[in-house]
């Protein structure tokens, strides 16, 4: 089993770089001051590291297939597996980034554990590497107790559940009449391989959208009753065929996985976002005297009038300049939403002769002359996105108490 004490001393500086807005809980006056300062530091790095344009994370679609059918991604409309990389390909790209800085290592899919001859032993391959820290995010619906088990010793940080609901309601959102019934399994199942040891962290990932407005507020008792140690809220994102013709770069189309399916748009309504912000202001309060951490940084960041048109405040893209995505055949592109957008791939070149390559620069000078309309409403840079200011700003609002309205 990984050393978990000592990946338990590194967790303060890593939880405030990752996820560094205020955790909703009780905190002293001298808390907030050092997590505020902190914070100022990790916006200075982050600043040196935009103009630096230096790897720091990554994300692995180990493959796009998935076994949900979620109405709020269409991943799983994706089913080739043809190409996907191996065991020993995928370490090989973990070594080329961890060559070139790069701490934080997300397994992503689709379903990642469609890919069960790799997910384990790439896991601990990560964790063998000092200083390198490890993610999945997973629906839950292939996992058994044996992989579970394989996770937790393998060294897994992190572990994040998506959870839109409970019981029905968040089989109906991905499309999935056993996914609970998984969702349930898994956390026991971890929770007994990990014992008394803090990690992997379990997080209920909650995604809301027009489908869960009315009840998403339920995931957090469940969660806290269930032993996991955070809830993450976080607002659907939307994009549509006139959206994607408008984005249109150097004849490559973007191809998201949030796009509207059957033309329903999935946004809330006025009358809903309002209820949303409500019932968050209620669980923050709740939370506080809960077991359990509450972050809901991404939709505190909108406004109920951009949750409504699905238009979000990106003035910068930090994640194209820090983020290294490999798709499962081993492109490097420079956006996942720009899955075409192809900067090299790791079976040919090593990750140096890619990153920041002409590529690369072109697809960043894009997005500095705004010439995307996509990323207007890109939701994952809501949270990932802010600049220096609009952090400061944001930060300062939510330990206050009050959030964008």
């Amino acid at each position: 089993m990984a050393d978990v004490n000592n990946s338990s001393m590194k967790r303060d500086e890593w939880e405030e770089e990752r996820m560094p807005q205020p955790v909703y809980k009780k905190r002293t006056p001298f808390m907030y001051i050092s997590a505020g300062l902190r914070f100022l530091k990790f916006l200075w790095s982050r600043e040196i590291r935009y103009y630096q344009v230096r790897p720091v994370d990554t994300l692995f679609f180990l493959t796009y297939r998935c076994t949900s059918k979620c109405k709020t991604c269409t991943l799983w409309q994706r089913t080739d597996k043809s190409g996907e990389l191996t065991l020993d390909e995928w370490k090989k790209t973990v070594d080329m980034c961890a060559d070139m800085g790069a701490r934080y290592f997300e397994l992503f899919g689709g379903d990642a554990l469609l890919r069960p001859d790799l997910l384990v032993p790439l896991t601990a391959y990560i964790k063998s590497k000092p200083g390198l820290y490890c993610d999945l995010v997973t629906n839950c619906t292939l996992m058994t107790e044996e992989i579970a088990t394989g996770l937790v010793e393998a060294g897994m940080d992190d572990i994040w559940i998506s959870m839109d609901g409970i019981d029905e309601s968040h089989n109906f959102v991905r499309g999935n009449k056993k996914s609970f019934s998984k969702v349930e399994l898994t956390i026991d199942w971890v929770k007994k391989a990990r014992g008394k040891n803090r990690l992997p962290y379990l997080h209920a990932n909650t995604t809301i959208s027009n489908l869960n407005y009315d009840n998403f507020d339920k995931v957090l008792p469940y969660a806290e009753k269930m032993g996991m140690d955070f809830n993450h809220l976080e607002y659907a994102g939307e994009f549509w065929d006139e959206l994607l013709d408008q984005s249109i770069i150097d004849d490559v189309r973007p191809s998201p996985y949030f796009v509207r399916q059957d033309g329903q748009s999935i946004l809330a309504n006025s009358q809903q976002a309002q209820i949303i912000k409500d019932k968050i202001s209620q669980m923050k309060k709740d939370a506080r005297t809960m077991n359990i951490s509450l972050q809901c940084e991404n939709v505190d960041k909108l406004s109920t009038d951009q949750m409504t048109s699905g238009l979000c405040d990106n003035r910068r893209c930090y994640i194209t300049r820090g983020k290294v995505t490999v798709d499962p055949r081993g492109n490097v592109v420079g956006c996942c939403f720009y899955g075409d957008w192809i900067l090299g791939n790791v079976r040919d070149n090593h990750l140096r002769d890619i990153w920041n390559n002409k590529k690369h620069k072109q697809f960043m000078k894009h997005f500095a002359n705004r010439d995307m309309k996509l990323c207007e409403h890109c939701i994952v840079g809501v949270q990932r996105n802010p600049t220096a200011y609009q952090n400061i700003r944001d930060y300062v609002t939510r330990a206050l108490g009050k959030a964008q309205t």
